[in-house]
């Protein structure tokens, strides 16, 4: 009885000083930001170094989507920083504002609206507090303008971060 005791006793020790692992299937990264005082999360958030845009070779595009509350159509938010002059890997550092205009920009879909940030009345910023080899977080917020000539409206991005997303 006294070596069951043992036994179980240097189990119990064993499997309580194992360290606990990560899920590889929990995710861990996440992107949110408020469009016009709605919350947007996305705990998938996708990106990538463009490569098939001459204009934008190079730059990394960040986006996430989402139904706001009580929002019937999808909502898309996508951060492109970099361009074919300027691109991501070589010439990005962190703590400090990246301009969204005109290389650098954000955009919202929301439906068949696209809005845009564009130089001079429209535009936001973005900060990166860490990049990797392969992820990136930070911070952002910008003010777009309906693409559509006809619609003059806007949206207003706040409140806006991204953490560990990964790239390629």
């Amino acid at each position: 009885m006294k070596k069951l005791f043992y036994l179980f006793l240097s189990f119990g020790l064993l499997f309580s000083s194992c360290a606990e692992e990560e899920d590889p299937f929990s995710p861990s990264s996440s992107f949110s930001c408020m469009i016009d005082g709605a919350q947007l999360n996305d705990s998938d958030p996708q990106s990538q170094i463009i490569t098939t845009n001459p204009a934008l070779n190079g730059a990394l595009e960040i986006s996430a989507t989402s139904n706001l509350p009580g929002a019937r159509v999808m909502n898309t938010v996508t951060i492109t920083i970099g361009s074919a002059q300027n691109t991501f890997k070589d010439n990005f550092l962190t703590d400090i504002d990246y301009i969204l205009g005109s290389s650098n920009s954000g955009h919202v879909w929301q439906g068949t609206d696209i809005f845009a940030t564009s130089v001079p009345n429209f535009t936001g910023t973005a900060r990166f507090s860490k990049i990797t080899a392969n992820k990136v977080s930070g911070t952002f917020s910008f003010e777009a303008l309906n693409t559509d000539p006809i619609d003059a409206s806007n949206v207003s991005v706040t409140q806006g971060s991204f953490t560990d997303v990964s790239y390629q």
